[in-house]
């Protein structure tokens, strides 16, 4: 395959950037995961045009040329941890160009609600492209006092197109949900070099639509077909966790309690749910419409120190009661490995920053020192427009906690006193980050290691799945560091562990530990991936939680999508355990 030609062929018809230059495909080669494969090219499209002739031209010249075959992996941000945006062949880089922000739409656009009995009103509506990084949109819709809520822990780092394509979400999800949620509509580039606008669309509009002639009307219908016939299975597979990134969204495409219903005038057919989540497999995404919610900027915080594992299924018992934003949770080995590297802090900030920073946590790091520091350390936060009615909402709270479990250490704060809990939260993860990526760098020593990152039970099995998890972790723990934060609100917890991945016998694990892993979440009913979603580290496993009979609706969702196999072959379906130890770095 001359990809010289195909530059040449490209640059003709395309006016964003087309380049084969090698230290470009190095910069694409590697995201936040442990994987590595270089690309052959990397173009940077300008706008929906070029990515309209860019799938086009590929269409063509695979006809014309048997066996090898172009294909087309859509890259944002490149701080996924799966593995998601690595591919061979094109990697379409939408950060250059296509970042700008739309219109900001400001309304009453009812209420929507992701947890039973708390509702949240929806008061905007915002266009953006999918290369814009999140923190410029977010200062655009503050602008109106506006929030898309389910942004992750990478937010100062990821954009919008990464965000949607895995379902992405972060510490506000007890309430607001996921990506999926805040999806109002989508543009995107469809496997036949077509834009088309996907949105929600009541049964009448979707008989009208499959009448037409297009290729979106085709897929619409057999994807309903499909849907139909196999309404019990797929609703079966459903993730009976809160959160879930894994595989096809399928379940929640008809937004009805059965077929008879939506056909009867219930609910919607929502085809942008196969592409939220679906990592660029089904298409690549042009423009996303978000809803709006508004920012409630009056937050206190109930922090509590946890030494009893069995406290933290009754902590969310009592506190989901109550309309909070978020339950996180790190654990001790975060801590301690934050003061071990707490010289990459002092680097990171600057000296006299760092120690203004230390003293905030000085009681902190005097527990770390005499190793009194907590099991774990839960943060549950509420907020709201109106100081008063957020700080009687925390006593109701706080009162219920010493009431149900009288022996929990908690305390409120809010201003500063809470802010050190999230910037040490936040800043251990980018401390490991960085770290990792000067280890990378460099060749040699200990860097983070994700592979097991983002697995999810529900709450109430927290007891006897977390001492087994640990258990399981332990068997490598002379090889594997590890720390476990997360969402403990949606039992979604974030394993980061730290190893020297130069080293052979480490990489040989990699497999090994995930089968238990994963195996042991599953036993609980979980999920293997609740927002990081699937990339090369996870596909392997989804026969493990799917089953063959739901990886063959996954199959047929990515045929009838993508036929001609074009959109980041190989993630959802078609990976395999041997594929996640050749491409390790």
């Amino acid at each position: 395959m001359n990809y010289d030609e195909i530059k040449i062929d490209l640059s003709k018809i395309l006016e964003g950037d087309v380049t084969i230059d090698t230290q470009e495909l190095v910069n694409h080669s590697t995201d936040w995961s442990l994987f590595k494969i270089m690309p052959d090219m990397v173009v940077y499209p300008k706008h929906a045009q070029d990515l309209e002739h860019l799938v086009s031209y590929v269409n063509e010249y695979n006809a014309k040329n048997t066996p090898k075959k172009l294909s087309l992996t859509a890259r944002a941000a490149g701080s996924g941890m799966s593995g998601g945006s690595l591919n061979h062949s094109i990697i379409v880089d939408v950060t250059k160009y296509m970042n700008s922000i739309g219109s900001i739409e400001l309304g009453d656009f009812g209420t929507q609600s992701t947890r039973e009995n708390f509702s949240y009103p929806i008061t905007g509506k915002a266009t953006v492209e999918p290369g814009t990084k999140y923190i410029p949109f977010e200062k655009e819709t503050m602008k109106h006092n506006m929030l898309m809520p389910t942004f992750p822990a990478s937010r100062k780092l990821c954009a919008i197109g990464g965000m949607v394509a895995n379902n992405g979400a972060g510490e506000k999800s007890l309430k607001y949900g996921q990506n999926k949620h805040f999806v109002e509509k989508l543009k995107v580039i469809l496997a036949d070099g077509n834009q088309y606008t996907l949105e929600p669309l009541n049964y009448d509009e979707l008989r009208k639509l499959i009448t037409k002639k297009t290729f979106l009307s085709d897929i619409v219908r057999d994807i309903y077909e499909l849907i139909k016939n196999n309404w019990e299975l797929i609703q079966s597979k459903k993730p009976q966790t809160t959160k879930n990134s894994a595989g096809y969204l399928v379940w929640d495409v008809i937004d009805a309690p059965s077929i008879e219903a939506f056909e009867k005038g219930s609910g919607t057919f929502d085809l942008t749910k196969l592409i939220v989540g679906a990592q660029g497999t089904t298409g690549i995404i042009s423009e996303v419409t978000y809803k709006l919610t508004e920012h409630e900027n009056k937050e206190e915080m109930i922090v509590s120190f946890v030494n009893d594992i069995h406290q933290l299924p009754k902590i969310v018992n009592v506190l989901k009661k109550h309309d909070l934003d978020t339950i996180e949770l790190y654990d001790d080995n975060t801590f301690k490995i934050g003061v071990k590297f707490f010289k990459d802090f002092i680097k990171d900030k600057g000296f006299f920053q760092a120690i203004r920073y230390s003293i905030r946590f000085l009681p902190e790091f005097w527990m770390a020192i005499t190793g009194g520091v907590p099991k774990f350390i839960v943060l549950a936060e509420s907020a709201d427009n109106n100081p008063e009615k957020v700080h009687q909402e925390v006593l109701k709270e706080f009162e219920d906690l010493q009431s149900e479990i009288p022996n929990l250490k908690s305390f409120i704060v809010k201003g500063r006193a809470s802010q050190k809990y999230w910037d040490f939260r936040h800043d251990s993860f980018k401390l490991l980050t960085e770290h990792s990526i000067k280890s990378r760098a460099e060749g040699s020593g200990t860097r983070t290691a994700p592979f097991i990152d983002d697995i999810a039970v529900n709450p109430e099995y927290l007891p006897e799945y977390l001492p087994r998890l640990i258990t399981i972790l332990d068997e490598y723990k002379n090889e594997f560091m590890y720390t476990i934060a997360g969402h403990l609100g949606n039992g979604n917890f974030h394993i980061i562990p730290l190893a020297d991945m130069n080293k052979q016998q480490n990489k040989d694990h990699i497999v090994e530990i995930s089968e238990k892993v994963y195996a042991l979440a599953l036993e609980y009913n979980g999920s293997i991936t609740a927002e990081h979603n699937d990339g090369i580290v996870r596909t392997p496993f989804l026969p493990q939680m799917f089953g063959s009979e739901m990886m063959s609706i996954f199959t047929k969702i990515k045929n009838i999508m993508d036929p001609k196999n074009i959109f980041n072959p190989g993630k959802k379906v078609g990976m395999t355990k041997e594929d996640i130890h050749k491409y390790l770095a």
